[in-house]
């Protein structure tokens, strides 16, 4: 994360909101794994992506402490809203505490349980899907939030490079890198959607439903 590409990316992009700053912080003081929060060029880019679409609903599969939930709020409609799904509920406080903060805590209703438990109850449509869950899940919620989001929409899905493990020569790729390279490999060739695997981070894929 302290390439020197990224720190120059970095220098050079609209900075953090202090909401933000305050939420990486908090993250980075109170949990265990706090790398897994998304950096800010991330985020900057979610929330541009959100600011495009002008989402009235949007879907989070992996809520952790809020970060990536602030930054999609940030071009939904006056009346829309966020349903964000979060299996570790020790995240609330963390997570209320600064979409309080970040005016969006009204918009934002949360189901603490794992993703397959909640989607019967989330049925959409959605204009704008975020995935960073249970990677080895992956295709299934992708496939699944297919099914929720509508014509036009968009779904975002994190990690699907995997840190490198899902090109065909890496040798000996776990079970979620392969699971992970089918996925993008039979994505790509669907003819119901548009597909952009962005080498951004751990990779992006970007899914339009057309």
């Amino acid at each position: 994360m302290d390439d020197p590409l990224q720190l120059y990316a970095e220098a050079n992009s609209s900075p953090e909101s202090d909401v933000l700053k305050s939420l990486r912080m908090k993250t980075w003081q109170s949990v265990l794994t706090p790398q897994m929060l998304s950096d800010s060029i991330q985020g900057n880019f979610l929330a541009s992506v959100s600011r495009m679409i002008q989402p009235n609903a949007i879907l989070e599969l992996g809520t952790y402490t809020g970060y990536s939930t602030i930054c999609l709020a940030s071009g939904l409609a006056d009346n829309g809203t966020i349903d964000t799904v979060e299996p570790n509920d020790e995240l609330n406080q963390i997570q209320d505490e600064h979409w309080r903060k970040a005016g969006i805590k009204s918009k934002v209703t949360r189901y603490n349980c794992e993703a397959l438990e909640a989607m019967p109850n989330l049925t959409g449509p959605y204009d704008l899907v975020w995935i960073d869950a249970d990677k080895m899940r992956t295709p299934e919620y992708v496939k699944l939030c297919l099914e929720r989001t509508r014509k036009g929409g968009w779904i975002l899905v994190d990690n699907v490079l995997w840190w490198g493990k899902v090109l065909p020569d890496y040798p000996a790729p776990d079970a979620t890198a392969i699971a992970l390279r089918k996925m993008t490999e039979s994505l790509a060739q669907q003819k119901s959607i548009r597909t952009t695997l962005m080498p951004m981070r751990d990779g992006l894929l970007m899914i339009e439903k057309l």
